[in-house]
């Protein structure tokens, strides 16, 4: 999976949360501001299907979210 969302977003970094307050089994995938976020979703969920469940945000976003990441670890 890891593969796939690196493939299509080209993230700045990528975690996945096992459980925590973001739910579980959550990729958070950190992008550049200007990626069309719609069209990598789009590409995305038509070649993977409907799971798993991501978490699209840009490093301003990401900081704040930190906190919230739980039991997750940094795949990129």
């Amino acid at each position: 999976m890891t593969k796939k969302i690196v493939e299509i977003f080209k993230p700045r970094s990528l975690y996945h949360v096992e459980e925590g307050p973001l739910g579980e089994n959550v990729y958070v995938v950190v992008v550049d501001e200007e990626t069309d976020v719609e069209k990598k979703f789009i590409e995305f969920y038509r070649e993977v299907g409907e799971e798993p469940v991501l978490i699209v945000v840009t490093e301003e976003e990401f900081n704040q979210l930190l906190p919230l990441l739980g039991k997750g670890e940094k795949l990129y």
